[in-house]
């Protein structure tokens, strides 16, 4: 039975994608659980170079854990995180700094921030930017609001001063289309802001 937001999204993940040398999910994401506790961009200590030395006995949070790659069937081979430079996961900040952090896409660099940039990485952020769910992309710690763009990500934040009313009106639609998915991200009891 799907129990995580990522299952309940995209449905199982793809195992007939195998990971192969790709490590990214050992070392770039924050673990802050009370089973187990890591720094974001810090290498596992269970992690060999190669893969996990305690993968049959691995924490909850990690046997749950799947990149985009394994779970978007149309992300191709050259977009595997060890491949791309770049791991694109679902994610949520809790708690929250701002409306877009409830439930996001974030690509994060693996290495080199330019790997970011490169044309494969670019499509990788359009077609998330076509949903939707925020994207944002990550190096060096800093993370910074890819989509919904700056004009329209002001006027979801602050609609009031905009002169652009029909922007206002779009930022409007889109957060009826991202409530669900923000109070999902969010949890139940969790009272949003921004009318979601």
């Amino acid at each position: 039975m799907s129990d995580t937001l990522a299952d309940l999204l995209f449905g199982p993940s793809h195992d007939d994608r195998p990971c192969g040398d790709c490590i990214a999910c050992c070392v770039v994401p924050l673990i802050d659980t009370p089973e187990f506790k890591k720094a974001e961009g810090e290498r596992c200590p269970n992690c060999t170079g190669l893969g996990c030395a305690v993968y049959d006995a691995r924490p909850g949070v990690c046997r749950t854990f799947n990149c985009a790659w394994k779970r978007i069937p149309s992300m191709p081979p050259e977009t595997r995180p060890d491949r791309l430079g770049v791991m694109f996961t679902l994610e949520r900040h809790l708690p929250t700094r701002n409306v877009f952090e409830h439930l996001y896409f974030v690509g994060v660099a693996t290495g080199d921030p330019r790997a970011l940039e490169s044309p494969l990485a670019k499509d990788v952020f359009r077609m998330l930017a076509e949903g939707v769910l925020p994207v944002f992309a990550s190096a060096a710690g800093t993370k910074t609001l890819t989509h919904p763009e700056p004009a329209m990500a002001d006027a979801i934040m602050n609609p009031a001063p905009q002169r652009d009313r029909s922007l206002v009106a779009r930022g409007r639609d889109w957060l009826k289309r991202y409530a669900p998915f923000a109070r999902a991200g969010a949890g139940e009891h969790t009272k949003l802001p921004y009318g979601l």
